[in-house]
């Protein structure tokens, strides 16, 4: 990164620097993902990805979510946890531009997100695009945290670009009211300026305050738009030091057995041979 990098963020709150990540960390990140929805396919005699490819891997996520919503929500779910997504956003790759926007200690805030974008990939009763919204109201970390975006496919105007309102991090912290998505920034709020549509290329790494305000832009066609979004704090920032680096996501487990009655002897078995062991409880 540059100068004119550094300082084109500071004035603009995002910055775009193309080619960023490399093609073998993105197919890294497919293959999980094919692995996982072709497991979960395999359950509903659906026909599975036989590649990465796009093409192959959204018609199966499609055919999926038409069979059994809660299968796809639990498949998409446990995406987010891949260790391929989580190597992409420790990666030396993505965190080097973070320290050259200023952060000295970057810290991860919370686990990465998976976006799988497509006309066909709607959740009934859910939302699809996100509103405009700025990230700090959920991380409320650091006052220079910065989120990494790194698209899976290409991201042009017409497959759901990342749009972004040039200059609103100088605006600060704005009201915010409740959405289906969780929350989004009061139009009132917004000033009289358009939003800049970012059409990006598969590894290529958007970074951009946690105060920019952006949105999702306009729809494609079937084929699927996946995204990866990773934010990061800065442990060293001195106000997220004085307030004793609050934290407002709540990690905690159900207790309660999920299946019930599961996992029986025979069962545990078949991983531990030999053990000895009553019905869950």
């Amino acid at each position: 990164m540059t100068n004119p990098d550094t300082e084109q963020f500071r004035r603009d709150g995002f910055l775009v620097l193309r080619n960023q990540i490399p093609a073998d960390a993105i197919d890294a990140c497919l293959e999980e993902i094919r692995i996982i929805f072709n497991q979960m396919a395999a359950r509903f005699d659906v026909e599975p990805a036989v590649s990465i490819d796009m093409t192959h891997l959204s018609e199966t996520m499609a055919s999926l979510l038409r069979r059994d919503v809660e299968a796809y929500l639990a498949a998409a779910k446990l995406a987010q946890h891949m260790v391929s997504l989580h190597r992409m956003g420790c990666d030396e790759t993505l965190i080097k531009p973070l320290r050259a926007l200023g952060l000295d200690a970057p810290i991860i805030s919370t686990r990465p997100v998976l976006f799988f974008m497509s006309e066909v990939l709607k959740i009934p009763g859910g939302y699809h695009k996100t509103p405009p919204h700025q990230d700090w109201r959920s991380v409320q970390g650091s006052l220079d945290g910065v989120v990494a975006w790194v698209p899976f496919s290409s991201a042009d105007r017409f497959n759901y670009p990342l749009e972004v309102l040039r200059g609103s991090h100088l605006l600060g912290l704005l009201p915010s009211i409740e959405d289906a998505f969780g929350h989004r920034v009061d139009e009132i709020a917004l000033p009289e300026r358009a939003f800049t549509t970012l059409e990006v290329e598969r590894g290529d790494l958007v970074l951009f305050s946690c105060f920019l305000v952006h949105r999702t832009g306009e729809a494609g066609g079937d084929l699927a738009r996946f995204a990866a979004s990773f934010r990061f704090n800065n442990m060293t920032e001195p106000t997220f030091v004085d307030r004793g680096y609050p934290n407002p996501y709540v990690y905690r487990p159900d207790l309660k057995i999920l299946t019930p009655n599961f996992p029986d002897t025979r069962q545990l078995q078949t991983v531990f041979p030999g053990a000895v062991v009553g019905r869950a409880q």
